[in-house]
């Protein structure tokens, strides 16, 4: 253990005088999953973008806020001179113009990736030519266009990780990043963090399973077993592993894993290998867009799953029916038999339809107007029997009981009773009884053309318009007027000359003589048509039936 401790306490001094050769100490900051770090190091863009590959990173990409505040707090910390410049992994290939209309102005982050960048920041744009062209980030954290060849102050780097570390609560340690960094405000740490603790305890390592664990005794001098490591060991001081070209190193920091060609592929949903290159694929639902990463929304309703209705959603699709219908397997629609699972009609027969149902009356009802489920009383013809309940009787709207008789009488505005409508559960026109047809307006039944006579309990009809018929009996009272004018005129002219021949004189008197025996008159009272309205309900078309 003591050797252990004295081998990582002059790691930790090494370390430090390293860092005091250097001008100033590299500064980073974590978070989960990634680190940043600023290397200065005045090189051209892709010597300086190799410093960041060397530690297992690359040039950083800001695609987001959180990736601007880490190159705002790295900015910061490293006090960055007015006119400091580094570079960012954005780049401009050869052959490829600027396109200011773009979001990244035809500009490419170093992994290819044009597309999922949600954040920019950059100066005016100056027109500069056509690429190769990379970006560098000034003090005041805009977005400058560059020659790849210019050397600039240094490069942002950025490390991504499978989680990260907590840090030690309640605890001061010096954390050792892999990327070379250490310092003692972190919040994240990623793994292969080694983690200096107080004197007298063992140093701690994050491991890939995010814990903090003792480093325990390997790697030790090389000569020894390789030094427990699994591919290359160096003596250091103190001593350390490293794996061949193709693999890593392991949080234990002595085993190597192979190096998967879908290691930084941004796959939207998942990248497996295929004869060895990295492919993209996406779930059941999704398609890949043009740059065979990002996923993309099928449409399925366009290959018509549904046999009525298709409603897409991200992923998938759901089916849905009209009214009257019930969604079974495969998007199918079943109808609903209404006047099986709850008889909706009032009174009498229940018929089913597809999608929807037909409630039909006995004779002298007709269906309600306001609700097709019921029946109500009605009279088709300008006189019917009256429906009585005891001693009470009643009639439909526009008829007036004749209490002798037991019959009802029209006595509406038109020449006979509209025959009746029978509506339809789906608010269609009028369903009529054979002879007739819905109206324009399909809110009364009129008598076809074609049909002939109506019923013999209907008003007749007769093929002559009315406004004739009565035109014609108008001309013939007036000549029938003129006849007896002209016959009376001859009278009373035969009449004056037979006075004026007997040359007499004429006496007339007239006498009124009432009958000795007056005759009985019997009076009734009459009553008016609005008296004899009444409004009828389905209990009294229960006592009618």
């Amino acid at each position: 253990m003591i050797v252990v401790w004295v081998a990582l306490c002059a790691l930790a001094s090494t370390a430090l005088s390293e860092s005091q050769d250097e001008e100033e100490p590299t500064p980073a900051v974590c978070v989960d999953g990634f680190c940043y770090a600023l290397r200065r190091e005045r090189r051209k863009f892709n010597m300086a973008r190799s410093a960041c590959k060397k530690d297992g990173g690359d040039a950083v990409t800001v695609r987001t806020t959180v990736a601007a505040d880490a190159v705002s707090a790295l900015l910061q910390a490293a006090g960055a001179q007015p006119n400091s410049r580094y570079w960012l992994g954005l780049q401009l290939h050869h052959k490829t113009c600027p396109d200011n209309s773009s979001l990244l102005r035809g500009y490419r982050w170093v992994d290819g990736d044009s597309d999922t960048t949600h954040y920019t920041n950059w100066a005016p744009a100056t027109g500069s030519t056509c690429g190769p062209h990379c970006v560098v980030v000034s003090s005041d954290e805009l977005w400058l266009e560059r020659p790849c060849n210019e050397k600039t102050d240094g490069v942002l780097c950025e490390y991504r990780y499978n989680g990260s570390c907590p840090s030690l609560a309640n605890r001061t340690a010096v954390y050792h990043l892999p990327f070379g960094s250490q310092g003692s405000d972190f919040s994240a740490l990623p793994p292969g963090t080694v983690a200096l603790v107080s004197a007298g305890e063992e140093p701690l390592r994050c491991n890939e399973s995010r814990d903090w664990l003792p480093v325990g005794t390997a790697p030790w001098q090389c000569r020894v077993g390789n030094g427990g490591c699994q591919h290359v060991c160096h003596d250091g001081p103190p001593p350390a592993c490293s794996c061949h070209p193709g693999y890593r190193l392991d949080g234990d920091q002595r085993s190597c894993s192979e190096i998967s060609p879908c290691d930084g592929v941004r796959c939207d949903h998942r990248c497996e290998v295929r004869n060895g290159s990295p492919v993209c694929f996406c779930d059941a639902g999704y398609q890949l867009d043009s740059d065979h990463k990002g996923c993309l929304d099928v449409d399925e309703c366009v290959r018509n799953p549904c046999q009525q209705t298709c409603n897409n959603s991200m992923g998938s699709y759901t089916c849905s029916c009209s009214s009257g219908y019930r969604l079974v397997e495969d998007g199918k629609c079943m109808d609903i038999n209404e006047c099986m699972e709850y008889n909706p009609c009032q009174f009498d027969s229940c018929g089913n339809t597809q999608g929807s149902f037909t409630c039909s009356c006995k004779s002298g009802f007709q269906t309600d107007p306001a609700d097709h489920t019921k029946c109500v009383f009605y009279c088709k013809s300008k006189e019917c029997p009256a429906i009585c309940l005891g001693i009470s009787c009643h009639c439909p709207p526009d008829y007036i009981l004749n209490d002798d008789t037991g019959t009802c009488h029209y006595f509406g505005d038109n020449d006979a009773p509209a025959h009746p409508c029978i509506p339809t559960s789906s608010g269609a026109k009028c369903q009529c009884e054979d002879g007739y047809q819905p109206s324009e307006d399909g809110a009364t039944c009129e008598m076809e053309e074609s049909s002939g006579s109506p019923p013999s309990d209907g008003p007749i009809a007769t093929d002559e318009p009315k406004g004739l018929a009565r035109a014609g009996l108008s001309l013939a009272v007036v000549l029938g007027s003129l006849f007896a004018i002209a016959v009376l005129t001859l009278i009373f002219a035969g009449v004056g000359h037979h006075l004026l021949k007997k040359r007499g004189n004429w006496q007339t008197s007239t006498k009124y003589k009432a009958t000795s025996q007056e005759q009985d008159v019997n009076l009734s009272q009459v009553t008016t048509g609005d008296d004899q309205k009444l409004r009828y309900t389905n209990d009294i078309c229960n006592a009618g039936t």
